[in-house]
């Protein structure tokens, strides 16, 4: 009798869980790829001048394949542009991006984020600049992590940064951190820049940025391309307002 107990119990704990991740709301996650475009290269073709093809790595795939609710889908990928929301069941464990069709070549994996709402900043290796092995910082994403009225600096670089930001002292931020700050309505004064192997610094961007109400500004640094760039570092700025999360599903 105390075994079948037990084993009710356990059913019954089992199916609980299981409940609890159906009710649970689902992962819904952003991707943006941060790099340059292949320095441009041309050559003839039957008496035609056409760009070279990209060598392998030098730019990420434009579709990736993932599952969603046992569905394939797909998502368009462009450099220093935000995608599209994608969205996972609660239960999901693990998220997977593929090339080449759902039977295709495993591209990035992660584990599933905590949070509801998540951006996957993705970049090529640092040392080899490469983008057939992508590296991600997964960040929260949602109104409680970064809410309107603040601006979020992220170093996917391998430098660390500086920021001197109006009204704010300035700071640094080592490879793979982040900082926020908050930002008023209207325009403000900022002006980044990155620390040299030599000790000394040097500024990569001065401009001022125009936020709006309702709005919030991603600020990435990632490392350039080519052997010798004028500047190590590149920056990227844009306000935004909070994503809309689609409804859920009716059961």
């Amino acid at each position: 009798m105390k075994r079948l107990l037990l084993t009710a119990l356990s059913v019954t704990a089992l199916s609980g869980l299981a409940t609890a991740q159906e009710n649970d709301p689902p992962k819904h996650l952003r991707f943006i790829a941060l790099g340059e475009l292949p320095v441009w290269e041309e050559e003839f073709r039957e008496g035609v001048r056409v760009q070279k093809d990209s060598a392998p790595g030098a730019l990420p795939p434009s579709t990736l394949t993932y599952i969603s609710r046992g569905n394939v889908k797909n998502l368009r990928l462009s450099l220093r542009t935000v995608s599209e929301l994608v969205t996972f069941p609660a239960s999901s464990e693990a998220m997977v991006l593929k090339t080449g069709g759902v039977a295709g070549k495993e591209w990035i994996k992660s584990r599933m984020p905590a949070s509801t709402l998540s951006l996957g900043v993705l970049f090529r290796d640092n040392a080899n600049m490469t983008w057939e092995k992508p590296k991600m910082l997964m960040l929260r994403d949602d109104a409680d992590a970064f809410p309107v009225g603040r601006m979020r600096f992220v170093n996917v670089s391998d430098s660390v940064v500086i920021v001197q930001m109006a009204g704010t002292k300035a700071f640094g931020l080592s490879p793979g951190k982040t900082a926020m700050k908050p930002v008023k309505v209207g325009l403000t004064a900022i002006k980044v820049g990155y620390k040299t192997a030599d000790g000394g610094s040097k500024a990569i961007w001065q401009n001022n940025v125009k936020v709006r109400r309702g709005e919030r500004v991603q600020c990435f640094f990632y490392k350039a391309q080519g052997k010798k760039p004028r500047e190590a570092v590149k920056f990227t700025t844009m306000p935004e307002t909070m994503p809309s999360l689609p409804r859920a599903p009716r059961r």
